[in-house]
């Protein structure tokens, strides 16, 4: 047992740094550097000269050649498997152009040419939120879709007023609706488009504003400006019950306020009268979405009736029409 205790006290080396410190014999040391090391025949010695020290790394990698400032290496950007990007290499004289490969167009194929309907895009998209509020797998999930989905079936009848106010009002009038840097109040602009769609000599029959669907389209577009202009804190105060001790807390419908609390709220502060919208966004839900959609559609028939069938005549509100322009000219469909 003293003996192999011995061998392996002779065995053992200790490297710091530079020098590795070996025991050749008991209780003396030598003391060898890295470089004399390297000349001895071990494994050890075989591994010193392969690895340079971290020091050699760094003198090494400070010489390397590094492309100048705010040019990049075309082989370190591109991917394998994508077109590398255009490289723009400085001209002696200043001037930049772009490096080879630049100028190389691929062949487009075709290009076709389309004009937008933002009504129909707006309108598609809140009937896509729409349809994914009622496949939500929580409530909350459900209520944030349904919020999505309002504020794209308002931006839709606000796209549709100004683009008919464009198409079809008189030159003369029409700034008075398509002029964004003083933009008019959107019910408003929903009562007066017929008077500037009509020809000079002709009168239009008035807006009703207590004739439906015109108030349920005003407590539409009302909860919408709510959310823009919330008011003072006191006008935006909302309740919660939770009808099991282990359930959650679900928004309060005016009808289910006990009457000890009526005096802290009445019924129309939590949602609209005629609709039933709720004033808490929180609080809506996919089939608050049903009357909203409702509404919208109803307006739209009422107020296609006030110019004469002229707003959805040919589907023109909601058609995008195209055609091919390269390589030749040709309509397409739709």
């Amino acid at each position: 047992m003293r003996e192999r205790l011995a061998h392996c006290q002779r065995a053992t080396e200790v490297t710091i740094g530079e020098f590795s410190f070996g025991c050749v014999g008991e209780g003396s040391k030598t003391l060898m550097s890295r470089n004399d090391q390297a000349k001895t025949d071990t494994p050890k010695s075989s591994r010193a000269r392969s690895e340079p020290s971290w020091a050699e790394d760094r003198v090494a990698d400070s010489h390397k050649e590094r492309p100048p400032r705010g040019v990049t290496s075309r082989a370190s950007a591109a991917k394998p498997s994508d077109r590398p990007p255009p490289v723009y290499e400085p001209e002696p004289s200043g001037t930049i152009v772009p490096a080879q490969g630049e100028g190389d167009v691929a062949e487009p194929g075709s290009v076709i040419e389309t004009i937008v309907s933002p009504f129909h895009c707006l309108y598609q998209d809140a009937l896509h939120f729409h349809t994914q509020s009622r496949l939500a797998q929580s409530e909350s999930e459900a209520s944030r879709l349904s919020r999505a989905a309002l504020l794209l079936y308002v931006s839709s009848a606000e796209a549709l007023v100004h683009q008919a106010a464009e198409e079809l009002g008189r030159p003369e009038l029409r700034e008075l609706l398509v002029d964004p840097d003083r933009p008019l109040p959107l019910f408003d602009a929903w009562r007066i488009l017929p008077a500037i769609t009509a020809e000079p000599a002709a009168t239009t029959r008035p807006l009703d504003p207590d004739s439906p669907p015109w108030p349920q389209f005003a407590e539409l577009l009302s909860l919408r400006a709510s959310w823009s202009f919330p008011g003072a804190s006191s006008e935006r105060r909302v309740y919660y019950r939770k009808v099991h001790p282990d359930g959650a807390f679900e928004p309060l419908e005016p009808h289910q306020m006990p009457v000890a609390l009526r005096r802290l709220a009445a019924p129309e502060h939590l949602a609209f009268p005629r609709t039933g919208l709720p004033r808490d966004p929180y609080a809506l839900r996919p089939r608050h979405l049903d009357t909203a959609r409702g509404v919208l559609d109803a307006a739209i028939e009422a107020l296609d009736r006030r110019i004469g069938g002229a707003l959805t005549k040919g589907q023109r509100h909601r058609r995008e029409p195209c055609r091919l322009v390269y390589p030749e000219r040709r309509e397409c469909e739709e």
